[in-house]
């Protein structure tokens, strides 16, 4: 029985060590909505958990809820948190359930340490999984793919200007078109990265791997010609890709399998047919990334950025674009996990996972197990 939850201060740190979290997975106003539909729930907030979005402990006390230490939260029935269990923190954790992104598939350690946790239960927020339009969709990662592919296309744009003095729209009076961009994953970041660039002028070219999707995103961008103009829906192909990536300026990767690292389908060969002092932003890098070469930066410096070795081309790869937005963020990720959530507490884990197909395609580890089949392909030698 499901007695407690405890909502964790997010803490992230980049290579340099510095903090680059700002989310917090429940606000203030989210959290007393919670409170009314699970009653008898005991709710805890860690210390200053959404402070830095002017989500003050005062208000969540308002809303009902204790606050608590890390080390008080640790031990509730419920664990809610937005980014990875920390290392440090498996061991510390017994018969909880830890519901937050984990991206297991980039990291055997942390799969080995949550598998060595025993009695726990770690539920995924980005391989919670159902059908739309007879489509894999992921309900609680569309948000953040939503919001990074917005990052992006906003920090493309900036980058072009300052750093390349290039106007990405072009100057079509005079016949210069905008800039060429490829993008590569038709789920919800590739989708939003087409309509962004789209609107910023660029000539957009978006890949997908399914061929019904494809053919449903040609149709899309085909109805909303006037508002997106100048998108080419394509399928993935060694052929297309090649020559799609070919004199790109902006190359974006937003390859999602669930559970699974994503296949790297562009090397330092094609990218060297980029234009010169062009960028690639590897959505997908905190799955490990679909783009040979790149590894995770930070948000604290946007524009310093690196060069893909043997290449001309810079990247930009933070695993946390949507903390640039966490104010917003934090809203709509909260607003979708919430009935989740509700329903867990209300019926546990077991229940709602056998009524719910979308908890259970969340589960990743149980009781030392790997149970999802995308994370058991990644580690098949991991018990």
């Amino acid at each position: 029985m499901i007695k407690s939850l405890a909502i964790l201060r997010e803490s992230k740190t980049d290579t340099k060590g510095r903090e680059v979290e700002s989310r917090v997975v429940i606000t203030p106003t989210l959290a007393k909505e919670l409170k009314t539909k699970c009653r008898g729930l005991e709710l805890f907030v860690e210390k200053d958990a959404g402070a830095k979005i002017d989500c003050f402990d005062h208000l969540y006390e308002e809303a009902g809820a204790v606050i608590v230490t890390h080390e008080a939260a640790l031990a509730k029935d419920v664990i809610l948190g937005v980014k990875e269990t920390p290392s440090q923190d498996f061991a510390r954790l017994k018969a909880n359930l830890w519901i937050s992104y984990q991206h297991f598939a980039q990291s055997k350690e942390r799969t080995v340490k949550a598998l060595k946790a025993g009695q726990v239960a770690f539920l995924a927020l980005e391989t919670m999984e159902t059908q739309v339009d007879g489509h894999p969709f992921f309900p609680c990662l569309a948000p953040m793919s939503e919001a990074a592919a917005k990052v992006i296309a906003r920090h493309a744009d900036e980058y072009a200007l300052l750093k390349k003095k290039i106007i990405t729209s072009g100057l079509p009076e005079t016949g210069l078109h905008g800039v060429k961009t490829t993008i590569l994953g038709g789920g919800s970041a590739g989708k939003t990265a087409a309509e962004e660039f789209s609107e910023r002028g660029c000539e957009v070219f978006l890949l997908e791997k399914t061929p019904s999707r494809a053919k449903a995103l040609a149709q899309y961008f085909k109805d909303h010609e006037i508002r997106f103009p100048k998108v080419k829906v394509l399928e993935v192909s060694p052929e297309n890709i090649r020559n799609t990536v070919r004199n790109s300026f902006f190359l974006v990767s937003a390859i999602y399998s669930s559970g699974k690292r994503p296949e790297k389908l562009v090397t330092i060969d094609l990218l060297k047919n980029m234009v010169p002092g062009g960028c690639v932003y590897p959505v997908d890098i905190d799955q490990g990334g679909g783009v040979e070469g790149v590894i995770e930066t930070s948000i604290l410096d946007p524009f310093d950025l690196p060069i893909i070795p043997g290449t001309e081309v810079f990247f930009f790869a933070p695993p946390n674009l949507p903390s640039l937005g966490a104010r917003t963020t934090s809203e709509a990720l909260g607003t979708v996990i919430l009935p989740y959530v509700i329903e867990i507490i209300n019926k546990g884990l077991d229940r709602a996972a056998a009524e719910n197909p979308v908890i259970k395609s969340g589960i990743n580890i149980k009781d030392g197990k790997i149970v999802h089949p995308g994370l058991a392909s990644v580690f098949p030698n991991l018990k």
